[in-house]
């Protein structure tokens, strides 16, 4: 049994890990003093029984015992000084110079015993060598006991022939030696394999726990790494709110010394740390203080916002543990706490202007809308809306425009009281709630306040900008009880206050409601028309001063409504321009007046009114090149008119559509010349084939000398720049003779002939064309 678990021993000891089998193979070298006394004790006994038996064999193979004890002596000064290695190679080298020098000592003692014993009959000297050998065995059994086969080789090299030469020596006492030494052997066997068992079971433990160890230290290392790499503050309280742990963090945030934070500060002492650094400044110190501990000692979940001096925002959160203690995470919200409050002002407020946004307006005005409020505190609400401010983002750019607003936002604030609201709805149009109204006097007194603060010029990047103020204004709860209403009505007088010419403002009244719902039916009305085909042109003459022959024939756009009869362009067109159904009806226009066109004389013309709106359109080149190829009519028989309106609106799309008219081929007129600011600057820039005088120039040209002056300067004018001058709106023969007189070149008026069907226009130019053959 003993020698099945010797193999199986053999067996797994190959099975063992490198780091134990080099401790184990360093346990073997681990006594010097061990190795050298036994070296010289045996080679002593050896010497002495060699001298008193006077036998060579023994003194000799006692001198063996010493030098290979020596040889094993250096081999461990050798091993000790050279750097240890687990590795599997050097490791079983080092046994085996161990094993080899163990069992070569072990030979040397055990044939000591058998020379001693039977070459000596000394009782004393085979006393000797027998206790030396058996002691010499006890010994190996506890050193050499992590690696059993080299301690059992020691005891059978040693023990075996010592009770073999007793045995062979014979007698009683000899006999009953032998067989002990034999089950001295056999026990020591045994205690050195439960030696190894407890070494290696000691060795298995203390790697375990070294293993362990390292893994502790490697987390506690990572967990202080992870710890002072956070970016949030952390400390931890025992249930006595002592301070336990803390990393750099919470020291680089509060601007602490760690040289003054101590394991077990109290919150109080942390706090007062604080204060010397400077972090709480002001009359509230006191009360940030309470605050701090407070929330670091109560014994529910926390959170308080510290704000240091320099105006860092700390938020301090406080979680429990289970043992009563607690963690505090310090955390700098100082970038989200801007954020936030960014974001909850660019959602009541206008970011350009700073002024209150559609959902501040909206959340204010709720609050004035309280029936128990609105009862005793009625408010009006004025609809502010800036004239010719698209010209000047056109003309200037948006970032001029933008400006613009923002010095506009200033007027207006100062304009209202502390007690109203201003909002900014979008572009140029803005919302003051005159919350202290308490008439239509005060509501008309902030009106003319508002319009008198835009009619100051405004410098903005060295322009000078000229612009005005419309206002349409609702009374609260006369004209509605709830926003969309107010806002609705005031539109409407906003509307009124710019047809009128801008610059003025208008209560609303019930009869713009009614306007308005009139307009939205004609609208409708006048979509079912283009569909429909609804329209008509008239065409109205004009005639060659010096000839009487007509020239040109006005295409002039006529709509019988079905049931409200006719309806006149002044009506209809605005409401075509407002909701961009001009581009569609100047379509119908242009193709419809170039195909009846096409079947008058060939030296007739036809002349076309562009809407202002229509230059807007980058594509309105294409769309004249397409009526005429439609109707195969020459360029020059098409004449397009445009009123100063469209230059006004001198833009960079605006002066590409009057590039595209002029390589179209068509002639370009100057309708109703005269009445603009800058007629004159407009000749120069812009290539007119003809410039139409306006009627109220005309009107009075029979009795007014200074009309006659105005157009007999024109007609000049016209003649020095190769333009044909064309007097509008001659409805008498006095009219027809003075505007012939002043040097005009052609006439148009009821006088000469008053718009007319297609077909009639057609007849009279047939005739025409008949008497100038006849007179030819």
């Amino acid at each position: 049994m003993l020698i099945g678990k010797l193999l199986s021993t053999r067996k797994t000891d190959a099975q063992l890990p490198d780091e134990i089998r080099a401790s184990l193979v360093a346990s073997l070298f681990g006594s010097l003093s061990s190795l050298a006394m036994g070296a010289v004790a045996c080679s002593i006994i050896g010497a002495a029984a060699a001298v008193a038996a006077g036998d060579p064999w023994i003194l000799a193979c006692s001198v063996a015992i010493f030098a290979v004890g020596m040889v094993r002596v250096a081999c461990a000064l050798v091993y000790k000084r050279t750097k240890r290695s687990i590795e599997p190679g050097p490791t079983r080298r080092w046994e085996f110079v161990y094993e080899l020098g163990a069992w070569v000592f072990s030979s040397l003692l055990g044939l000591l015993c058998v020379l001693t014993l039977l070459r000596t009959d000394d009782l004393t000297l085979h006393l000797m060598v027998s206790t030396t050998a058996a002691g010499y065995a006890a010994a190996i059994a506890g050193r050499n006991a992590g690696r059993p086969i080299i301690a059992v080789g020691q005891l059978a090299l040693t023990a075996l022939p010592l009770s073999l030469a007793l045995f062979i020596h014979g007698g009683l006492a000899y006999y009953a030696l032998g067989f002990v030494i034999l089950l001295f052997v056999y026990g020591m066997v045994d205690i050195t394999m439960s030696i190894r068992e407890i070494i290696l079971q000691a060795l298995t433990m203390t790697r375990r726990e070294a293993a362990l160890a390292a893994r502790f230290e490697e987390q506690a290392n990572r967990f202080d790494i992870a710890l002072n790499n956070m970016s949030h503050g952390l400390c931890m309280f025992d249930p006595e709110n002592r301070l336990k742990v803390w990393n750099a963090r919470f020291l680089e945030m509060l601007g602490l010394d760690g040289s003054q934070i101590r394991v077990g500060a109290s919150v109080g002492t942390l706090v007062r740390h604080s204060i010397r650094a400077g972090n709480h400044s002001g009359k509230r110190v006191r009360h940030i203080v309470q605050d701090l501990v407070r929330t670091l000692s109560e014994e529910t979940h926390g959170q308080v916002f510290l704000t240091l001096h320099g105006g860092q925002i700390i938020a301090l959160s406080r979680r429990l543990m289970a043992d009563g203690g607690a963690v505090v995470i310090l955390e700098d919200v100082t970038e989200r706490k801007a954020a936030q409050e960014r974001i909850s002002h660019l959602a009541h407020y206008d970011e350009l202007t700073g002024l209150a946004n559609r959902s501040h307006f909206r959340e204010r005005i709720a609050r004035l809308l309280d029936p128990d409020r609105l009862r005793t505190a009625p408010f009006a609400l004025h609809l502010v809306d800036l004239d010719r401010f698209k010209s000047i983002n056109d003309t200037l750019g948006h970032s001029i425009g933008d400006k613009l607003l923002v010095e506009v936002s200033e007027r207006l604030r100062g304009a209202i009281g502390s007690a109203d609201l201003i909002a900014r709805f979008g572009g140029d149009e803005f919302v003051v709630l005159h919350c202290s109204a308490d008439s239509r006097y005060t509501a008309r007194q902030l009106a003319r306040q508002v319009i008198a603060a835009m009619e100051e010029p405004f410098e903005i990047d060295g322009h000078r900008i000229d612009i005005a103020a419309s206002v349409g204004i609702a009374l609260a709860p006369a004209d509605g009880s709830n926003s969309d209403e107010l806002l609705k009505r005031a539109d409407m007088a906003l509307y009124a206050a710019k047809r009128n010419g801008g610059g003025s403002h208008r209560f609303f009244s019930p009869e713009m409601e009614d306007r308005a719902h009139a307009r939205r039916a004609l609208e409708v009305d006048l979509r079912e028309a283009l569909e429909t085909d609804g329209f008509e042109l008239h065409f109205q003459p004009l005639i060659e001063l010096a000839t009487g022959e007509i020239t040109t024939c006005e295409a002039l756009l006529r709509w019988h409504h079905p049931e409200r009869g006719p309806i006149p362009p002044s009506e209809f067109i605005p409401i075509a321009e407002d909701t961009g159904l001009i581009a569609a009806l100047g379509d119908w226009v242009l193709h419809r007046a170039c195909q009846e066109a096409s079947t008058w004389p060939s030296n007739v013309r036809v002349a076309v009114n562009m809407s202002p709106v229509q230059f807007r359109d980058r594509a309105l080149g294409r769309r004249i090149f397409s009526a005429l190829t439609e109707a195969s009519l020459p360029p020059h028989r098409l004449e397009l008119e445009i009123t100063e309106r469209v230059l006004l609106e001198e833009t960079e799309t605006t002066l590409h559509a009057l590039e595209q008219l002029v390589m179209t081929g068509a002639n370009i007129s100057l309708d109703d010349f005269g009445t603009g600011f800058s007629s004159l600057n407009y000749l120069r820039k812009f290539p007119f084939q003809k410039i139409k005088i306006d009627r109220s120039f005309v009107r009075d040209i029979g009795h007014d000398r200074e009309a006659q002056l105005i157009v007999h300067a024109i007609a000049s004018l016209g003649a020095d720049l190769e333009m044909i001058v064309v007097a509008e709106g001659v409805e008498t023969a006095e009219q027809l003779a003075q505007a012939k007189a002043q040097g005009c070149h052609e006439a148009q008026g009821y006088l000469i002939g008053e718009p007319m069907p297609a077909d009639a226009i057609h007849d009279r130019l047939t005739r025409s064309a008949s008497r100038h053959r006849e007179t030819a």
